[in-house]
């Protein structure tokens, strides 16, 4: 296929999945910012070659650029992928069987004679992310299929390549306990909290904490299922909690009644540790799914749904109304994806290595921009939708980009220092900056149009009935915003105040080390509170519904 340049173009066409790409963006991703003056001529040569060596009509000249004609299922990665979104809905026996026909397809790791391109650094992380969530799916599958023994050497293998990802560790240690290997399941922990220690001084996670004390106690829950044929097993797996589209939402526990303190009333609680989703007109829990299964969860809301991401299930769409779970997907950029944005069709998601769209009508990933310089660490965090553009926060190029949605080319870059949270309204684009506040951009000029000097630290901002709001963890309150930056009210809210989101005319705060959630009208401004008595998380809403997350 020729030398690396054109194997380069190939690549690049081939990762499009047959949509059109711009001669311009080859020879920027193949040559990087100094082009050669034949650059144009030596694209249009690799072409002609990979027409000879591939016939004629499988790279197709399309306005200004080229694209490869694919047939479907003709591409290993498409493959691939639709194995592993198919698996993420079937029964442990079939998923980890076409799981397993999906690795198959895997020959060597992606990209492998390109890695070292520019270019291909961005797609390489995507890929290797890919590879590593979805074997960790796998595994959860076939440790519920009772192959603790088979997987314990892979499983030893992933765990020490990938010291950091606890959960390859998390499998290890279940496969050794199950397989009578006790004291080297503790071992296998000691290992790896002392890796996370020593190299990032961080403690291990909360789950594998757990975990560790299970295994101390001889927990019985822990203990594998009758190994036999599939057809006569009873599996009920934990993975498919994880990845399984739910038909019905988990029922609640007549003795999971709810503390809440609304108007007066109280009522006694026993929800724990767990996500809820929450019917704030008459207190009622509509449905609940445990933590473990959702760690370091987010809640977002959009097209009239709530929206849950998770380092351990991906994104999932949840009915506000019955609970039921409607669809998971895997984000674009894995773990290393920061927020998303639901917008009509599509789902716009922002991480370490770019910006991506999501088409909800094909259910696969349909454009990829990186607006900024790829080797940047933590990539784009905030993002909004107005006034025809896609709004992103760089917080360490210290600017918010403004980004045509179709093309992903930057039509403005406004300094913000140290931005991250983004809302959309209210006279223009707000933006949370660590330094100066609250700022408005107007868009018809691409400036700094007010400046309102809330309190710092801002968690968090949104918009809603003409005025834009943003919390403050340490004081507790949440601040109401005029077009004009300046400060009208403050709410005393809890400790912690946190994660607001507005709908139906009210303001939402979850109070982290209150244990509560409040709302505020914003007409009026009156304030109405839940209490759970639980250190609270993440948290969104939808009309008269809220989901939250009880995380201790």
């Amino acid at each position: 296929m020729g030398g690396v340049k054109q194997r380069s173009l190939l690549a690049l066409l081939l990762l499009a999945h047959g949509r059109p790409v711009a001669t311009e963006r080859l020879i920027d991703d193949i040559w990087g910012e100094r082009p050669p003056e034949t650059a144009r001529k030596s694209i249009q040569k690799y072409v002609s070659n990979l027409r000879d060596s591939l016939g004629a009509g499988r790279i197709r000249t399309i306005d200004r650029g080229y694209a490869v004609q694919l047939e479907p299922g003709e591409l290993d990665l498409g493959r691939f992928e639709e194995t592993a979104r198919s698996a993420a809905a079937a029964p442990a026996p079939r998923a980890a069987t076409e799981l397993r026909h999906a690795f198959a397809l895997v020959v060597r790791e992606p990209l492998a004679d390109l890695r070292d391109q520019p270019w291909a650094e961005t797609e390489v992380a995507r890929l290797d992310e890919l590879l590593l969530m979805t074997a960790e799916i796998r595994h959860d599958a076939e440790l519920d299929l009772g192959e603790h023994r088979r997987l314990i050497p892979g499983l030893e293998d992933l765990a020490a390549k990938h010291p950091y990802r606890e959960r390859f560790l998390e499998q290890l240690m279940l496969a050794l306990y199950r397989s009578g290997r006790q004291a080297d399941a503790l071992a296998a922990y000691r290992r790896g909290a002392t890796r996370l220690r020593t190299d990032l001084g961080l403690e291990p996670s909360e789950s594998l904490r757990a975990l560790e004390e299970r295994i101390l106690n001889h927990d019985p829950l822990l203990t594998p299922r009758p190994q036999g044929p599939p057809w006569r097993r009873r599996t009920r797996p934990r993975y498919a909690k994880r990845l399984l589209a739910l038909g019905t939402a988990l029922a609640v526990a007549a003795a999971a009644s709810l503390w809440i303190v609304t108007a007066g009333a109280q009522h006694r609680s026993t929800l724990g540790k767990r996500i809820v989703l929450l019917d704030t007109r008459n207190g009622k829990v509509i449905a609940q799914w445990p933590y473990r299964d959702y760690r370091f969860p987010w809640v977002t809301t959009g097209n009239g749904k709530f929206w849950l991401a998770s380092f351990t299930n991906g994104f999932t769409e949840v009915d506000p109304r019955s609970g039921r779970i409607l669809r998971r997907l895997l984000p674009p950029f894995g773990n290393a994806t920061n927020l998303a944005l639901p917008v009509g069709h599509s789902i716009w998601f922002t991480g370490r290595v770019g910006l991506a769209r999501y088409d909800l009508r094909s259910n696969r990933v349909v454009a990829r921009f990186t607006p900024f310089h790829p080797r940047q660490g933590f990539g784009l965090y905030g993002i909004a939708r107005g006034a025809g553009s896609l709004w992103v926060a760089s917080v360490e190029q210290n600017e918010v980009l403004r980004v045509n949605p179709r093309t992903g080319a930057v039509e403005a870059r406004i300094p913000v220092p140290k931005p991250w949270w983004l809302a959309n309204g209210n006279g223009g684009l707000w933006v949370s900056s660590d330094s100066e506040g609250l700022l408005r951009i107007d868009p018809t000029s691409n400036s700094i149009a007010a400046i309102a000097r809330v309190p710092e630290p801002i968690d968090a901002v949104v918009v809603g009935n003409g005025f834009v709001w943003a919390t403050n963890s340490k004081r507790g309150t949440a601040s109401k915003v005029d077009r004009g930056g300046r400060i009208v009210a403050t709410y005393r809210t809890g400790r912690g105040a946190h994660e607001p989101s507005f709908s139906a005319g009210k303001l939402w705060v979850s109070n982290e080390k209150e244990g509560s959630l409040t709302s505020i009208d914003a007409a009026t401004g009156r304030l109405r509170t839940f209490r759970f008595g639980r250190r609270l998380g993440t948290e969104a809403a939808l009309g008269r519904y809220v989901m939250f997350a009880i995380t201790a």
